[in-house]
């Protein structure tokens, strides 16, 4: 007997769980949703976070109750009327096996955000490593303070417009700037490419 190929049902992309909550309860909350790589993409305003994730945190169909993490991504070419951060949630359902990824936009002037961490206990050092590293304030934390860095640390070094300390970085396909050709050790690389 010849076996015969098995088509298994497609599993829905991670995230569509959160979508259709979202949409069947506050619709008006979704700014914009997008499916990439399996996975959906939620945008809310910031006005909207708490009351988002609270839902989607305690509604039966979602039951998204941990946090993965939150982090911020940089994006200084963007048009001036466009948000420059991205700030990004990773939720997941353990009861339905699910992850869904929110996204808020803040602007330069004021990268805000209000704190989720009273609704998932594991933000608080995210949110705090976020302001860190990225500048975004986490309005409500109960101790947002620097975490990585010194308290007198000036800056935020993971925007993409940081300079540290004016220096280049040295790699090996630009060493000759490092070490003039003399004090070159055998072997290394140098020269003009």
């Amino acid at each position: 007997m010849i076996p015969t190929a098995q088509t298994t049902p497609l599993r829905p992309a991670a995230g569509g769980r959160a979508l259709t909550v979202l949409q069947g309860t506050m619709p008006d909350a979704v700014l914009r949703s997008e499916i990439e790589f399996g996975e959906v993409t939620i945008w809310v305003s910031a006005d909207r976070l708490v009351e988002v994730a609270t839902l989607l945190r305690d509604h039966t169909d979602a039951r998204y109750s941990l946090a993965l993490y939150v982090t911020a991504v940089d994006y200084p070419d963007r048009e001036p009327a466009e948000p420059r951060f991205d700030v990004v949630y990773q939720l997941r359902s353990l009861t339905h096996n699910d992850t869904c990824k929110i996204i808020v936009q803040v602007p330069a002037a004021a990268p805000q955000v209000p704190s989720l961490e009273r609704l998932f206990a594991t933000l608080d050092w995210h949110e705090r490593e976020t302001y860190d590293l990225l500048g975004i304030v986490f309005e409500g934390h109960h101790d947002l303070q620097r975490i990585l860095l010194p308290v007198d640390w000036e800056g935020h070094p993971l925007r993409k417009d940081y300079v540290s300390f004016g220096e280049p970085v040295a790699f090996t396909h630009n060493l000759e700037w490092a070490l003039p050709a003399a004090e070159r050790p055998d072997g290394m690389p140098g020269g003009s490419r």
